[in-house]
């Protein structure tokens, strides 16, 4: 049987100060797919632009901002700003407030947005094109944020590797996920607190808006909490602490020094 190769088609969209990367992996790279690719491109540039006008708080007119100042009304009149602002609160009671959009008294919904709006827009734009025999996979990412999907049938699945924050050639992990999202949260040695906080979070779920909630509240924990929540909450992820030591969790799992899951 001869073998199918797989190619990859990407559009890098310069949005929200991140750069959005749309991947396509397919077995067919003609001017359909192309097409395809472009379209979608645009849409997907096109309700980012939308987010960044409502929730850049650098934007005098943003949604953001009248609250900000005020206009409480902007919760009930928009669809959006109160889905996010629901996800922010919902965010705050699951990680006990290891994530606070609501700090001193201002909303920030900053940490949730890039997660939220890339398995948004995943979802509402990417997801559908496995419909098409010539796309085997689909994928949008910003750094290391991840939501990637595959079709079933292709037994096909995204590779995410994971760096060590102290030495990026260095590779800690190797994830194969088919459908799913993964998040990466770290800090800089400099910037770990007294409390002995880790260095990096990885978390894999099946959305990029909890995954990236998770990976950010975890460093806001002390290196040993964060282990043991892993354990307890039967999660997978990779976590590096404070003293340089990795730890990889499958469902709970301790699993050595490196990592290979499937979700």
């Amino acid at each position: 049987m001869i073998e199918t190769k797989i190619s990859y088609k990407k559009v890098v969209l310069d949005k929200m100060n991140v750069p959005f990367v749309i991947t396509l992996a397919v077995m067919d790279d003609g001017a359909v797919v192309d097409r395809i690719l472009h379209t979608s491109a645009e849409l997907i540039g096109r309700d980012l632009d939308e987010i960044d006008d409502k929730f850049s708080p650098l934007k005098l007119n943003s949604l953001i901002s009248k609250f900000h100042r005020g206009d409480a009304e902007v919760f009930f009149q928009d669809s959006m700003f109160s889905i996010v602002y629901n996800q922010c609160a919902i965010a705050k009671l699951a990680t006990d407030g290891g994530f606070n959009a609501f700090k001193n008294n201002r909303y920030d919904p900053r940490g949730i947005l890039l997660g939220w709006a890339i398995e948004t827009e995943f979802q509402l734009h990417l997801k559908p094109l496995l419909v098409d025999p010539a796309i085997v996979g689909v994928s949008l990412s910003a750094g290391s944020n991840f939501q990637v999907a595959s079709r079933s049938s292709a037994n096909f699945s995204w590779t995410i590797e994971i760096a060590d924050p102290l030495d990026p050639e260095n590779l800690l992990a190797n994830y194969q996920i088919e459908n799913g999202a993964i998040s990466t949260a770290s800090v800089k040695p400099a910037q770990l607190k007294a409390d002995r906080t880790p260095l990096q979070a990885t978390v894999l779920s099946h959305g990029l808006t909890e995954a990236s909630v998770l990976a950010t509240a975890s460093l806001s924990k002390s290196a040993s909490d964060t282990a043991q929540w892993f354990e307890d909450s039967r999660s997978t992820g990779l976590l590096v602490d404070d003293q340089h030591n990795h730890s990889a969790y499958v469902a709970g799992q301790t699993n050595g020094q490196s990592s290979q899951a499937q979700i």
